[in-house]
């Protein structure tokens, strides 16, 4: 009895020091690590100096690695992959020790055939994007300040997120955000702003029964751990988000985003401040639209 008490105070311990120590808050994966996942995942590998895939490469499903010889070789590729991402404001290049992304998406060939907007209650898209940067320094502190600028410039403040969408600290952070389809269409059905600018370009009955059959998740998760920068985002639509899902287990993600509940409130407030701002750019560019 005396030995299960003092391993019953040892695993109390443990979790604990887990705990407060913010173990298990973000994802640690090396690029090798990630490469095996992807060949688990069965996805095929393309070369990053090479043209783009195509929609049947990404219905398939395709992943990229660059080790350190490819980057020195490349420098100029490198830096050119983090400027189209948005991250070279705050990545250095000569600081990406290796890096691997992968993709996949099924229905994108039906979505690019997309001619009406009716058509949406009838497709199913279904995918995910992973990105994971092995670098040479601690960013953590300077990354999440990265993201804090960037929720700012979209009008949210970290302050007003719970701990499961935002969390930041000297060694590591994440910023996680999910919206829930048919969530957001009730938002913008009872959204008078929305459904002027609807009026406008729209028939409003029509949109309003698009809106009641949609249905579906998008989620992003930006996780950085000391050196190691992992990114994954996805979702679907009128489907179930199995891409996403299996990239989460695959890649041994911390948090699936999907699961991040939905801050109702957060996106009511975002749509409202997107109407404000471009609500008369978009009836400019769009009344012309055969919709």
């Amino acid at each position: 009895m005396k030995k299960i008490k003092v391993m019953a105070c040892l695993v109390a311990v443990t979790m604990l020091s887990v705990l407060f120590a913010g173990c298990g808050k973000t994802t640690t994966i090396t690029s090798e690590k990630f490469v095996k996942a992807c060949e688990k995942l069965k996805l095929e590998e393309f070369e990053l100096e090479d043209d783009g895939p195509e929609i049947d490469d990404l219905e398939d499903g395709i992943y990229a690695y660059a080790d350190e010889d490819l980057i020195e070789d490349e420098p100029d590729e490198v830096e050119y992959f983090l400027r189209q991402l948005g991250l070279s404001e705050v990545i250095d290049a000569d600081d990406v020790k290796s890096m691997a992304l992968a993709a996949k998406c099924i229905g994108l060939e039906d979505f690019d055939d997309l001619e009406d907007p009716e058509e949406l209650a009838d497709l199913k898209v279904d995918g995910a994007f992973a990105l994971q940067l092995s670098l040479d320094d601690n960013y953590a502190e300077d990354f999440m300040e990265f993201v804090e600028d960037m929720l700012d410039t979209a009008g949210i403040d970290e302050k007003d997120l719970t701990n499961k969408e935002f969390y930041a600290s000297k060694n590591e952070g994440y910023f996680r955000f999910h919206i829930d389809v048919a969530k957001l269409a009730k938002i913008l059905l009872n959204n008078d702003d929305v459904m002027d600018f609807v009026d406008s370009v729209y028939d409003e009955d029509d949109f309003e029964d698009l809106c009641k059959q949609l249905k579906g998740d998008v989620a992003i998760s930006v996780e950085i751990n000391g050196s190691n920068l992992f990114i994954i985002a996805g979702g679907s639509l009128n489907t179930k988000a199995t891409v996403l899902n299996s990239f989460v287990s695959s890649f041994g993600a911390a948090a699936n985003p999907v699961k991040v509940p939905m801050d109702e409130k957060l996106v009511d407030e975002l749509i409202e401040d997107y109407v404000d701002d471009y609500g008369d750019v978009l009836k400019y560019y769009t009344r012309s639209f055969d919709f």
